[in-house]
C-alpha cells in the first residue's frame, strides 16, 4: 500500500484531473471524495493486519494497539500517507510546465517511497516477538 498510495497515487491523481479537466484544490469535491475513501481503506488495512495475527501475538496486538503503539511503531497511517499523496499530486499539479524539475520531483519521491517501504519491511513486530520468547521461558 505504502508504494501505491505515496508513489503511484499522486501520479494517477495529477494525470486524471488534467485529462478530465477537474480541480486538486483542497476544498474541491473531488477531495471530499478522496477523503471519504481513508475510512473504508482504514477498515480494510484493520481486517487484513488481523488475518495475519494469530496466537499470542493477536492477544498482544490487542494490548498494543488500545494504545497505538503498533502503529506508532510501523510508521503508517493510510489517512496521513494518503493526505501526503494529494500534496505531492498538487505539487506534480504546479511543476507541470517545468517537466525537468517535474521528473526530478517524482525521482526525489521515488527514493522518499523506496526509504519508507524498507522502513515498513522491517518486521515492525519484532521486539513483540523478542517480548514473547523471553515471557515463554
Amino acid at each position: 500500500m505504502n508504494a501505491h498510495i505515496n508513489r503511484d497515487l499522486p501520479v494517477a491523481l495529477v494525470t486524471a484531473c488534467r485529462e478530465l479537466g477537474l480541480d486538486l484544490g483542497e476544498g474541491s469535491a473531488e477531495h471530499a471524495d478522496f477523503e471519504r475513501v481513508n475510512a473504508l481503506l482504514a477498515r480494510v488495512e484493520t481486517r487484513v493486519k488481523g488475518s495475519y495475527l494469530t496466537g499470542w501475538t493477536a492477544r498482544v496486538d490487542r494490548l498494543v494497539h488500545r494504545l497505538r503503539i503498533d502503529d506508532v511503531v510501523a510508521m503508517w497511517d493510510v489517512g496521513r500517507a494518503r493526505d501526503a499523496a494529494w500534496t505531492n499530486a498538487q505539487a506534480l499539479w504546479a511543476l507541470g510546465d517545468e517537466p525537468p524539475l517535474a521528473g526530478d520531483y517524482l525521482l526525489a519521491l521515488d527514493r522518499m517511497v523506496g526509504l519508507s517501504s524498507r522502513g515498513l519491511l522491517i518486521p515492525a513486530d519484532s521486539w513483540l516477538l523478542r517480548l514473547g520468547r523471553a515471557l515463554s521461558r
